[in-house]
């Protein structure tokens, strides 16, 4: 019988045992899960504005004192680092009125931030097992005030954070900061005219407000 050379047999050796050393590495890799639900609570800041455009309420400035507050993450995972995600952030706080002409006075609870938004999450490259990411996002803030009709208003957002998932994909750690704006009318208006008419416009006021939370990550 022929002798079959030694590289051949080595190489046929090498062959046999790759798949056998390449197993358990594949078997240990867990693939991200495509959905996200995050629970969270932050701290929120800033927030002033003016009224004199709310029917409802006596004309002057309202500012938002810093308060908890809660909500919740939808996150639907796209290709690569990125998700489309559908975010709740609601703020029940306290509010400091200032009526034209008057004193500044605290006017208690009673006034609440309702933020509906969707939008993106952007990951970057991993830094010692925490994903970095940015995100983007528009939407509505509905401003809830006692003894007043809501108001809705358009929204948007930035922001930025981390997580950091468990071995098993299922659970994990989420850090959000955010900066949110809010476009309100001023109350004042400004006339200006061309060749066909004479037009009146309303200014805009900018509620401006930032977050730092935590959220606990499941994903399914």
């Amino acid at each position: 019988m022929p002798r079959v050379p030694v590289t051949l047999r080595a190489l046929a050796l090498t062959m046999l045992l790759i798949p056998a050393m390449t197993a358990p590495a594949r078997a240990q890799y867990t693939p991200p899960k495509r959905l996200e639900i995050t629970p969270f609570g932050s701290y929120q800041w800033g927030g002033s504005f003016d009224t004199q455009s709310f029917g409802s309420i006596l004309a002057g400035q309202i500012h938002e004192q810093s308060s908890f507050s809660w909500g919740a993450i939808l996150s639907f995972l796209a290709a690569g680092n990125s998700a489309v995600e559908l975010t709740y952030l609601r703020q029940d706080t306290d509010v400091e009125f200032k009526p034209n002409g008057g004193q500044s006075r605290t006017v208690g609870a009673g006034f609440a931030n309702n933020y509906v938004q969707l939008g993106v999450r952007q990951g970057v490259p991993k830094v010692e097992g925490i994903a970095p990411f940015i995100t983007a996002s528009m939407g509505i803030n509905v401003l809830d005030a006692t003894n007043a009709s809501s108001s809705t208003r358009f929204a948007w957002s930035l922001g930025g954070g981390g997580k950091w998932m468990a071995a098993n994909q299922k659970v994990g750690l989420r850090a959000d900061i955010r900066w949110m704006v809010t476009p309100v009318p001023s109350g004042e208006y400004g006339t200006w005219c061309d060749y066909w008419g004479c037009y009146t416009t309303q200014g805009t006021d900018w509620l401006h407000q930032g977050s730092a939370g935590l959220g606990l990550i499941f994903a399914f």
